[in-house]
């Protein structure tokens, strides 16, 4: 493993409230409204406005979990991707969460995110991002109080996660998650 650096620039990531514009780089925004309504499902007309499927991509087994997000440090030590699964968090209940995002670059054969790409994303309550192949990300932060946050997922990511022995780097079961510093030398903050 490399010695990390003694000292490291530090980068304050961009804060930006999440919208379907400028999230559209990293992931599909899940809002309140109905994205590609229109599904010619006959029952319930005029009561369900039905939207047709989300392009949720997985390899293997598709898995769906919650977990319990606290408010945390702002400094961000890991980023991770996955190449065969297109991973969804939505927050449940009433408080809002925040996301770190990094554009795909998986196509460049890059092993770290462009740190310039990084955006922290505010996403309201009861809404959620369903990011793209490759999308560097982070698990979803808390604000100022605890949310519940419902995931799609694969059992090869999560398996291959709750199997490490610790928090070190790992590239198994579609799960590349590096340390920020150790790669970049630089330490990413979120002001939230």
């Amino acid at each position: 493993m490399d010695r990390l650096p003694t000292s490291a620039a530090i980068i304050n990531v961009p804060t930006l409230h999440a919208t379907r514009e400028n999230i559209a780089e990293y992931g599909v925004f899940i809002g309140t409204d109905v994205p590609n309504s229109g599904l010619p499902i006959p029952f319930y007309k005029g009561a369900v406005e039905e939207g047709h499927n989300l392009a949720f991509q997985y390899h293997e087994q598709a898995v769906v979990r919650t977990a319990r997000i606290h408010p945390r440090p702002p400094e961000i030590t890991w980023l991770e991707r996955h190449l065969r699964m297109t991973q969804l968090f939505i927050g449940l209940g009433d408080a809002p969460l925040a996301l770190v995002l990094g554009k795909p670059n998986h196509q460049r054969g890059a092993s770290a995110p462009d740190l310039e790409d990084v955006r922290t994303f505010i996403l309201p309550p009861g809404h959620g991002v369903m990011i793209h192949l490759g999308t560097w990300h982070d698990f979803p932060m808390a604000l100022q109080r605890p949310v519940t946050v419902f995931t799609a997922n694969s059992a090869e990511v999560v398996e291959a996660l709750a199997s490490q022995q610790g928090a070190e780097e790992m590239d198994r079961g579609d799960v590349f998650k590096i340390d920020i510093r150790q790669r970049t030398g630089k330490i990413l903050r979120v002001s939230l």
